[in-house]
């Protein structure tokens, strides 16, 4: 491995073919060892949720597990990615990877001790999150250290091809080991698979260059420049607090999903019907790349929102499993088109000098919606909904015998309400003056380009 990557990295325009070549392979060591991890974090992640459920058989608990791997890397981000700029990108993805597993063989050795309750569990993941924050920004940068621009979008849709692999295989993979053997397996094979990324990093650290950015402003200066420029532009300011409120809905979706389908069949099955949800994303994504989408984006993200509100809304109106499952697959096609939509208009809007400390603001704002919906939409089925469609609860002798009754029930009303909130945005958004100016310019700069 000590030749797979030069030590010394000439200036861009210096590099030879024979050492492009080799840094590409470099890269595709450490996106192959990535793959790895995130194929182990995905099996972690669903086999927690289920495993928590069983434990106290409240999807509060499925949310605050959720809340606990999530909450940490967002805020945190920002400080990673101001690390990533100022220490060796090699030795925090090094130490990212390593630290993150000692939530894991902390939460194993609890579970192995008898001591393994669920506060015990967000303690343990909140702490491997805490780790990630720092390590996912050093290995996003490491791209621009390794590879040439025109490299660029094939590294990226690899990296979002190791992203989304979590989603794909790992619940269908979690689902059969949580019926056959339980979490401590699970959490096992999660930690092999964050030692074999470490070992790989450590490989080629001495020969991974990364370059320290000269940074001419500090971080709180930084910050406060992407708030002043976000109230300077109000039409990206209101584009974001719109997608916050379908980041809101997502949450509440992707909290309820898995307590709705253990309640109807069991973790297999709910492993399964993820998985192939999570297939829709990839056919909607290869149809972006293969037609392209065009720049009417803001009939896109309202005609996505549309489908996906509708989708939700039948989604849990229905008992049927395998409905449910079409219906999440269908649901999962709508977030490719949606989220490119909003990234061309956001990347449009903002000079390219100021994109980096913008879209860092503008990633953290959009993601406070997963974050509240995590807080309370577990509280909201235990405490409020679930009690409602009982038997015996207050709305099972009316809207009772439309979605039937019982311990899904109230998380289906939930599902019900998100869809209505998803396309009551769907027709929100063309309306919003400032937002609509986006879309326009755009549309007249394509023309224009044409001319």
């Amino acid at each position: 491995m000590s030749q797979v990557i030069s030590s010394e990295r000439p200036p861009e325009g210096a590099r030879t073919e024979a050492e492009v070549a080799r840094n590409f392979r470099g890269f595709m060591v450490i996106w192959a060892a990535q793959l790895v991890a995130r194929l182990g974090n995905g099996l972690t992640a669903f086999g927690l949720a289920v495993h928590v459920y069983q434990l106290t058989g409240r999807s509060t608990a499925v949310a605050m597990v959720t809340m606990a791997a999530f909450l940490p890397a967002v805020l945190l981000a920002p400080l990673g990615g101001v690390l990533a700029d100022r220490f060796d990108r090699r030795l925090l993805m090094i130490l990212g990877d390593a630290f993150s597993a000692v939530g894991l063989v902390a939460l194993l050795l609890a579970i192995h001790s008898g001591f393994g309750g669920v506060f015990v569990v967000y303690g343990c993941v909140a702490v491997s999150s805490v780790f990630t924050s720092v390590m996912d920004p050093a290995y996003r940068a490491t791209v621009t250290d390794l590879l040439t621009p025109e490299q660029y979008a094939r590294a990226g849709g690899l990296v979002q091809f190791a992203t989304a692999s979590q989603y794909l295989v790992s619940p269908a993979i979690a689902g059969v080991l949580m019926a056959w053997s339980g979490i401590a397996l699970i959490l096992a094979i999660d930690i092999g698979t964050l030692a074999v990324t470490t070992l790989c990093m450590a490989m080629v650290w001495r020969t991974l260059n990364t370059e320290k950015t000269a940074s001419e402003r500090g971080f709180w200066a930084d910050f406060r420049f992407g708030v002043a420029f976000l109230r300077r532009n109000r039409g990206i300011t209101m584009l974001m607090l719109l997608v916050t409120l379908v980041t809101f809905c997502m949450g509440f979706l992707q909290t309820l999903l898995t307590p709705l389908l253990l309640d109807l069949s069991n973790e297999a099955v709910s492993g399964v019907v993820r998985s192939v949800a999570a297939v829709g994303m990839v056919v909607s994504s290869l149809a972006i790349g293969i037609f392209n989408m065009g720049n009417r984006h803001l009939t896109y993200i309202a005609a996505g929102l549309t489908v996906g509100g509708v989708v939700v809304l039948l989604m849990g109106a229905t008992v049927n499993v395998l409905v449910i499952g079409v219906l999440a697959f269908v649901f999962f096609m709508t977030l490719p088109p949606l989220n490119t939509s909003v990234e061309v208009l956001a990347r449009h809007s903002i000079p390219n000098e100021t994109q980096g400390k913008v879209w860092g603001l503008m990633g953290l704002i959009s993601q406070l919606g997963y974050i509240i919906a995590y807080a309370v939409s577990g509280v909201l089925a235990d405490a409020v909904f679930n009690p409602l469609l009982t038997p015996d609860g207050a709305l099972a002798g009316s809207l009772g015998l439309l979605i039937d009754v019982g311990p899904s029930r109230g998380i289906g009303l939930m599902l019900m309400i998100v869809g209505v909130m998803l396309i009551g945005t769907a027709v929100a958004i063309p309306r919003v003056k400032s937002v609509k100016r986006i879309g326009d310019n755009l549309l007249q700069q394509t023309v224009e380009t044409k001319r």
